[in-house]
């Protein structure tokens, strides 16, 4: 019973990742056409919009507006790209490493690549930042901001585990604090997205585009 249980499970997960991954695998739609200057993307959790200014080989500009005392996203590190911030006005607080640094209109921020960052705002002014990021993981911001909003529970797991799922290593950023290792959040996306998307989550929601 025990070996018969298994085999179904192993059957399951193999077969599973075969057809998600190789044989009818997620399409993106294209990001060339996705993302217009002007546009905009919000996210309640975070406290922040990003407008966009310019969409150009391969990258997304845009300009953050954080609102006042808002604490930003959690801190996180990216993989595969560093990330710029430009302060256009206001004071940006950044969570550097294990330091908070801050930044005025006109200074620069460059988070090389697994640097644990976090930007956010202490003061009770809005504060603008210019941004540029991938656009496979800008794309990825825009989808899951608006699922993060639409119920707390979807910011939290199972969730937010099935979400991370289903947009796979373009969403490339990862918790440094109250999360699993990176090492294990990327194995558990890669062993979860076929049921992810079998129970219905999707890496894509038209309801979502900017705008």
């Amino acid at each position: 019973m025990v070996v018969w249980t298994v085999s179904v499970i192993a059957g399951y997960f193999i077969g599973g990742l075969v057809i998600h991954y190789w044989i009818f695998p997620i399409k993106t739609p294209d990001l060339t056409d996705y993302f217009k200057v002007g546009q905009s993307f919000h996210s309640k959790l975070e406290g922040l919009t990003q407008t966009i200014v310019k969409v150009e080989n391969g990258l997304l500009t845009t300009d953050i507006t954080i609102q006042a005392q808002s604490n930003g996203p959690v801190p996180h590190v990216h993989e595969n790209f560093e990330e710029t911030f430009v302060v256009k006005s206001g004071t940006l607080s950044m969570l550097y490493g294990s330091d908070i640094k801050r930044f005025t209109t006109g200074q620069t921020i460059v988070i090389p690549k697994d640097t644990p960052h976090k930007p956010f705002n202490e003061t009770d002014s809005v504060v603008v930042v210019t941004s540029v990021m991938p656009l496979d993981f800008a794309f990825c911001l825009s989808q899951i901001y608006p699922f993060w909003d639409e119920n707390e529970a979807n910011s939290k797991p199972p969730k937010v585990l099935f979400q991370l799922a289903v947009l796979g290593n373009k969403f490339d950023s990862y918790p440094t604090a109250d999360a699993p290792p990176k090492a294990v959040l990327k194995t558990l996306k890669f062993l979860l997205a076929p049921t992810a998307r079998l129970i219905g989550y999707k890496n894509y929601n038209e309801d979502y585009r900017p705008k």
